[in-house]
């Protein structure tokens, strides 16, 4: 319960904290906030529409996959064509930033209130018992909730404190791959390569972490979530001169 309620705690809490390190360098930008909230939400229904309509009939455990294959695909575009087109004015290294802070800060909230949710199962099983959960069900339905709350409870505090730091490393990856489109856009022929770049380093991210949660062992799918999202954080720091850009958001030229 205390591993939950921390990764909980920790996904409400870095968007938050991301926010104030930005207003810290009075960097904060409200509309690409607005904008990465909005093209994220966007972006995922856009994914899961597609999915429900094109595999109509299939079994919910193949959209399922389906969605998280192609989910990459929806937001990247999504986050090429809010900064492509004026209507957010992302303009700068800080604006890109705040896109990545508004995108990743969304889908950070909506897995911590379903982590809270989580909390909630935890607290029936606790104060109920495992009948209340397969009291009326065949045998076959009844063995997949055991299996299924077995594996929620074997989730313990180191779990909790790797699944943390594989939050922060997701937040930063987002931003990373704002920051990638963005100073790539703003070159003098924007080469679509680089929006492929993101799809695929994005797909990179999911695929390793869902071939690795095939093994059942969930701090092994965090680990590798961790060693990716960093590698790939350190190749967009590289690609887009991370020093300079740092460098633009401390010290703009406009000030």
């Amino acid at each position: 319960m205390f591993a939950y309620l921390l990764t909980a705690v920790v996904y409400l809490a870095v968007p938050i904290a991301a926010v104030f390190v930005m207003r810290g360098c009075g960097a904060v930008k409200w509309l690409p906030v607005i904008a990465g909230v909005i093209m994220y939400f966007i972006s995922t229904r856009l994914c899961d529409l597609t999915v429900w309509i094109t595999l109509f009939s299939a079994p919910f455990a193949v959209k399922q996959a389906a969605a998280v294959e192609l989910i990459c695909i929806f937001e990247e575009t999504g986050r090429w064509l809010a900064m492509k087109y004026p209507l957010f004015n992302i303009r700068s290294s800080r604006s890109a930033v705040c896109y990545g802070i508004g995108h990743a800060g969304l889908e950070c909230w909506m897995r911590g209130i379903s982590t809270f949710g989580l909390i909630g199962t935890g607290n029936r099983l606790n104060r109920e018992g495992l009948s209340s959960f397969i009291e009326g069900k065949t045998p076959q339905a009844a063995d997949e909730v055991v299996k299924e709350l077995q594996m929620l409870t074997d989730k313990g505090i180191i779990n909790g404190i790797v699944d943390s730091i594989e939050i922060i490393t997701n937040f930063g990856f987002h931003i990373a791959l704002s920051l990638l489109i963005f100073k790539k856009m703003g070159e003098p022929k924007f080469k679509r390569r680089w929006l492929l770049l993101a799809i695929g380093l994005h797909y990179a991210l999911n695929c390793i972490s869902w071939v690795t949660s095939l093994s059942g062992i969930p701090l092994l799918s965090s680990i590798f979530g961790i060693i990716t999202g960093a590698a790939i954080i350190i190749l967009v720091y590289r690609l887009i001169d991370g020093r300079s850009v740092i460098d633009e958001i401390l010290y703009p030229m406009d000030i």
